[in-house]
């Protein structure tokens, strides 16, 4: 059976690809992946691209909709590139999931019988996240902070956010009221015009209370930043619980979330986050720039999983690769003998060491710079008996397995972000450890996104 780009075919829906696409098989083997398609259901799709091997299309019309379906809550979707899966069941996210990480492990890393643990969902699925990242772009003629689009990656305004908590809502709204007032146009990091670049609010502490808040006003450089001050002022007269508004310039075009120098503060330089976990509480300043889980509901159950599968004594020395802010490293320093943290950001560490200093910990060390060239780089460093390991999406530098098959701690506690890499660099790490446990840990409900907590232990 041959297709064309245009065509409408009609497909049953057998699975979801990593991408959160549906995946339906023609007579002839092609694969073609439906956008915005759920398993069980039976669509028609418009054939948006066809290759040798797969296509690709967009759901047209549910001819007969999956049971996994349910209502979706935001008035942005399925427009909003935030939430590829709110048409799913969370418990059924939860499920393909889980199921995403196990067939990672056994197809990519060459990992068969892995035990997995029970799956650890959001407690929240709507309101969780403590950070967003809006991008301004110009719409009909004025700046406007929001998300991109699924389709064309445009920017669209989204003033009823789900994800997000409430307040967080509030100060974007009311940030894009105040838009036009400022006098300055959005950027263009295609032209390198323009002056408004990014917002980022935080909201951290709402486990426990209220919380803080940041607004983080990423701007191109300028002579004149009287216009983020004007925005500063305005927003923190509208919701003093605002603590901390940073003016921050980024003069790269390649478009991040992260100011390159720091212009202004108004309040404090950072919010404070608590995570209650299993016997201790462990406390996080964070800085504007600086990476935290965006889920702090879900953090807890996700650093409490690490801290039971660490289970560090007295004696025991551990190392947290790619530390950030000293999450991991932190989460186990009450009980551990001594902590050593790795990582490239020298913010980061500076974090980490404030951090370590106001939960009272006086054995935890932080070292910054990069772990590509090995582990070996600082002297004195002790053997560890034990590493946690957090990378970013790409997973573990080669060097970074090297050096922990050098240093051979008794046991390796992973945590991925990506369920591929994941599985790459547990088959590295093979022949010298037996992986004892895999669970799944969804903090970004409604997306495809999911982390994964590995115990290995040396053979």
């Amino acid at each position: 059976m041959s297709i064309k780009r245009g065509e409408i075919i009609e497909v049953a829906i057998r699975d979801l690809a990593s991408t959160g696409n549906g995946v339906a098989r023609l007579p002839d083997g092609m694969t073609v992946f439906v956008e915005g398609a759920l398993p069980g259901s039976r669509v028609k799709a418009s054939v948006q691209r066809v290759k040798k091997r797969y296509a690709e299309a967009l759901a047209a019309e549910v001819v007969e909709r999956s049971p996994v379906e349910v209502k979706p809550e935001c008035p942005h979707f399925p427009e909003c590139g935030g939430c590829l899966l709110q048409h799913m069941d969370p418990a059924e996210q939860l499920a393909w999931k889980t199921r995403r990480v196990s067939d990672a492990l056994e197809r990519i890393g060459g990992l068969e019988d892995v035990p997995a643990l029970t799956p650890i969902g959001s407690p929240d699925v709507w309101r969780y996240r403590n950070k967003m990242e809006f991008v301004y772009d110009s719409i009909d003629g004025q700046p406007v902070a929001g998300l991109r689009r699924r389709l064309d990656a445009s920017v669209m305004p989204v003033p009823e956010c789900r994800i997000c908590t409430e307040k967080t809502a509030a100060i974007l709204r009311r940030a894009n009221e105040l838009g036009p007032s400022l006098g300055r146009i959005a950027y263009n990091p295609k032209t390198g015009k323009g002056y408004l670049r990014r917002l980022v609010i935080r909201h951290h502490g709402t486990t426990s209370g209220e919380g803080e808040l940041m607004v983080h006003l990423i701007t191109a450089t300028a002579r004149d930043h009287s216009a983020a001050e004007k925005l500063g002022r305005a927003l923190q007269a509208d919701f003093p619980e605002i603590t901390s508004f940073v003016h921050s310039t980024r003069k790269s075009r390649r478009d991040l979330a992260f100011g390159e120098r720091i212009q202004q503060v108004i309040g404090q330089d950072s919010v404070e986050e608590r995570l209650h976990l299993p016997d201790a509480e462990v406390r996080y300043r964070i800085s504007p720039n600086a990476f935290f889980q965006p889920n702090s509901a879900a953090a807890e159950l996700l650093y409490g999983a690490v801290r039971q599968a660490a289970d560090p004594g007295p004696d025991d020395t551990v190392m947290d690769l790619y530390c950030g802010t000293g999450g991991l490293a932190l989460a186990l320093a009450d009980k551990a003998k001594k902590v050593l943290g790795f990582e490239l950001s020298k913010d980061s560490v500076r974090d980490a060491v404030r951090n370590a200093e106001i939960n009272g910990f006086s054995n935890c060390e932080f070292h910054a710079g990069t772990l590509e060239h090995g582990l070996g780089q600082v002297k004195g460093v002790p053997d560890p008996d034990i590493i946690v390991t957090d990378p970013p999406r790409s997973g573990m530098h080669e060097t970074v397995v090297r050096g922990i098959l050098d240093m051979l701690p008794r046991k390796v506690v992973a945590v991925s972000c990506d369920p591929a890499t994941l599985a790459r660099d547990l088959g590295r790490l093979s022949h010298a450890y037996a992986v004892e446990s895999v669970q799944a840990v969804d903090q970004f409900p409604h997306t495809t996104h999911v982390e994964a907590v590995a115990v290995l232990r040396r053979k």
